[in-house]
């Protein structure tokens, strides 16, 4: 038995008064809890390229106005954090090609600049991963295979230097990923590393084609909805606002807003609404 072990047993036994041996079981969980956090400080580092194409503004270009709206919507949900328990975001759509993941990956990149911030972003869409491409990161280990095998955190997470935040990519793209969603171990997993960081950005499927949001949402704090201007319809936006739980609705994130006064490329961010 090792000597971290038998600490973590007698402490416990002084805490609670219960003998040293029963609580054998709290303490076995209260040290994998403990090397939990710890192999996510371990996780391996990784340097960025995004390709030219690629829409991840914050980190190619942070000093542009898209990053500039990107600093705003971080402002505004740190200002909600202030008032609620605001960790785990949601980001979503109501249909596909929205941008939603291009604005969980700016989202995370502007978090994760922020002094002392250690953001998380989970690419929760396991059907139609893009965020490796956009980062320029070769293949590897992700949700898929951690959800399907005994693996460490480390093993599936790295960290993006820069900006500093940590990354757990899909892995193996699945035509139907739901049951294993259903498991139960993805609320393991949100458990395991919710300690080690401020904020935890996932990346969702779009609410109505699939139901894997609706996993999600469950164990999330708060959903934003993007809706790209010229794309989202009004019906399909009022059926995915009325498929979600309106309390977590923290506001909707503008896409592709045209602009008279900024003509260039980047004006195609914009976050708004937020309450």
């Amino acid at each position: 038995m090792s000597k971290i072990f038998e600490a973590l047993q007698r402490s416990v036994s002084e805490r609670t008064g219960s003998s040293f041996t029963a609580m054998s079981s709290f303490a076995t969980e209260l040290l994998g809890e403990t090397v939990a956090v710890s192999t996510v400080e371990q996780c391996a580092s990784l340097s960025p390229a995004p390709l030219t194409e690629s829409r991840a503004i914050a980190i190619k270009d942070p000093g542009a106005i898209a990053a500039e709206k990107f600093r705003s919507l971080s402002v505004r949900l740190k200002g909600l954090k202030q008032r609620r328990e605001l960790k785990k975001i949601l980001i979503t759509s109501a249909v596909p090609d929205e941008g939603k993941s291009v604005i969980a990956l700016n989202l995370a990149s502007t978090l994760a600049r922020i002094h002392q911030t250690r953001v998380l972003l989970v690419e929760g869409d396991m059907r139609k991963p893009t965020m490796r491409g956009q980062l320029g990161l070769p293949a590897s280990k992700g949700l898929t295979e951690w959800l399907r095998a005994d693996l460490s955190v480390s093993e599936v997470i790295s960290r993006i230097t820069p900006p500093g935040f940590c990354f757990l990519p899909a892995g193996e793209p699945l035509n139907n990923p739901l049951e294993l969603m259903q498991s139960g171990r993805l609320a393991v997993l949100l458990g395991e590393v919710a300690e080690s960081f401020d904020w935890i950005i996932i990346d969702s499927t779009p609410i109505l084609p699939v139901a894997d949001t609706s996993v999600w949402g469950r164990l999330s704090d708060g959903i934003l909805m993007v809706v790209r201007e010229g794309k989202t319809e009004k019906r399909q936006l009022k059926k995915a606002l009325e498929a979600i739980d309106k309390s977590m609705l923290l506001g909707v994130v503008l896409n592709g807003a045209s602009s008279a006064e900024h003509k260039s490329y980047y004006t195609y961010y914009a976050a708004s609404h937020v309450k």
